[in-house]
Order: C-alpha cells, then structure tokens, then sequence
C-alpha cells in the first residue's frame, strides 16, 4: 500500500537501547522488504524501514510502499526490531549476534526459521551467532569499535586458537593487509598450522608459496615472469570439468557462508582468465598478421 511519507512518523517501534545509539555499523547488504508501518489515529508509526524513508525523502519521492499493519504483537515487534537493528546497521556485530541468540533461545527456534521470519539470510544469522562463541574477546571489542572488519572477524574466526586469531588478526589491525586477503590468510593459517605470520602474509603478497620445513611437495603458483611450459591438456581438461560444475552450481541453493568462499575464489579464477585470454588474443593477433 502506497503512503504519503508525511503521514509517516519515525523513530518508533526500536528498543531503548538504540534511540540513542551514534555510530553507525556498515552492513554490505540492505533490506528488499518494504517498510513496515502501524495504523494509528494520528498516521502511521514507523516500525522498521527508516533507512528506506530517509532515501525517499533524499530523493524527493513523496509516496511510499509500506506494508501497514492494523496491529502487532510483542512477539512480531521483537522480530521487526532485530530485522530493523540488522538493516539499519544500528548496533554492534557482537551485540546483533547475542540478540539473535536471545531471541532463538526464547522462542525454541532454528536459524532458519528467525531468517523466515526477519528476512535475514540463515547463513548471516549463523555468522553473527558464531562470532559471540569463537572470536576472541579482544578481537570482539576490536570489531565492535571499527577497527576489524566484519569480513576479516568472520574468517579469523575459523582459526580455534585465540592466540592464532590475535596474531593472525594484527595485519589486518595495522593495515599490512587488506580485507580482501583475509580468507587467503586464513586458509593458509588452517593448512599449514605451524606457519608463521609473516610467512603467510609474503605467499599472500607475492602469490607464490613457500615449501614448508619437511619437504613436503606442496603447489607453488609461479610469478607472472617465470618461464615455464604449461601443460595445455591438463588446462583444457580441466577448464572443460571447472565449466560443467558451474553450470552445475547454477542450479543449486547454496548457503550463504559457503557461496561467500566460492565467490573469492571465483574472482581469482576471473582474474587469471581474463589475464590469459589477452595474453592468447594478442599472440594470436601477431601470428596472423604474419
């Protein structure tokens, strides 16, 4: 239902403890729900949305799509509050993920079902929630005040050692590494427990792997100048297989934490392809012109 956004009134509906909450946490995704509103004698009340109203505004739009409620229960004002508190980006990491875990607790549900009922996605819900049980308590404060990102806290939360997470966690802290590194470090960190730090951080940088204290063989990934001769079968071989598991892919539901670590690595292979087609294109160019 379309409402003039001047019959709207805001700031009602949220918990005490976020009327008055300054800072505002980043979220990489925003609401697809319309706001939602309550009918009263005087308009309507505001109960999740805000963000969504404030951009109408910006934009001089003057008529909105709300879903309008005649009346609500505490239980659904419990479940606007947390969807707003998320959207909005109001409150802490931390604090979101014991909300979402008080709320579970209360009501005797799973994290599908709080995603069903909020429209937040059953692997954010599972991300949030973890953090409180595995992130080091240092980090958490870290993460809350904006000097960890929710990416890296939610990758170095992998690592079980709390001692590994700090050590792991410094780059990124003091700005030797970036956020898009993160799951890279972490990996290595989980493969190659006894690692150093600054091991990782030089294969990251420089992209090619150092061969660990036993001798192991383990896959080196050459600089971009090294001569050497690739075996092209292999690599039509299994660019042929990689294709088929994409279009594979394409017909699944896969979960959110899992499509996250499929997308960097997709980005990597993007980057590798793109980079070997120009180089393929401009040869061949050459060879016809010859």
């Amino acid at each position: 239902m379309k409402i003039s956004i001047s019959e709207i009134v805001s700031h009602v509906g949220r918990p005490p403890s976020i009327k008055t909450q300054k800072k505002n946490y980043s979220r990489p995704v925003r609401s697809k729900r319309d706001p939602i509103v309550l009918k009263t004698s005087r308009g309507y009340k505001l109960l999740s949305g805000e963000n969504i109203i404030n951009e109408a505004k910006f934009k001089g739009i003057k008529e909105i799509e709300c879903t309008v409620k005649d009346s609500i229960t505490d239980q659904e004002r419990w479940e606007i509050s947390l969807a707003e508190q998320y959207f909005s980006a109001l409150i802490p990491p931390m604090e979101l993920g014991k909300s979402f875990s008080r709320y579970r607790e209360a009501n005797k549900i799973t994290q599908q079902e709080l995603a069903r009922r909020t429209g937040i996605t059953p692997g954010t819900i599972h991300h949030y929630e973890s953090l409180i049980k595995t992130l080091d308590p240092n980090l958490a404060e870290k993460l809350d005040a904006g000097i960890l990102t929710f990416k890296e806290a939610r990758s170095i939360a992998d690592i079980e050692n709390h001692s590994r997470q700090r050590e792991i966690a410094q780059p990124f802290i003091d700005g030797t590494l970036s956020s898009v590194h993160v799951e890279r470090v972490v990996g290595i960190a989980k493969s190659e427990r006894h690692m150093t730090i600054q091991d990782i951080i030089e294969e990251v940088i420089s992209g090619k792997r150092k061969i660990v204290e036993n001798n192991e063989s383990v896959f080196t990934i050459p600089p971009p100048n090294q001569n050497i001769v690739p075996n092209t079968n292999l690599v039509e071989t299994s660019i042929l297989k990689i294709a088929g598991e994409l279009d594979a892919i394409q017909l699944q539901d896969i979960p959110e934490y899992r499509r996250l670590k499929l997308i960097s690595s997709l980005r990597i292979l993007d980057s590798r392809l793109k980079s070997t087609l120009h180089y393929l294109n401009k040869k061949t160019e050459k060879t016809m012109k010859i």
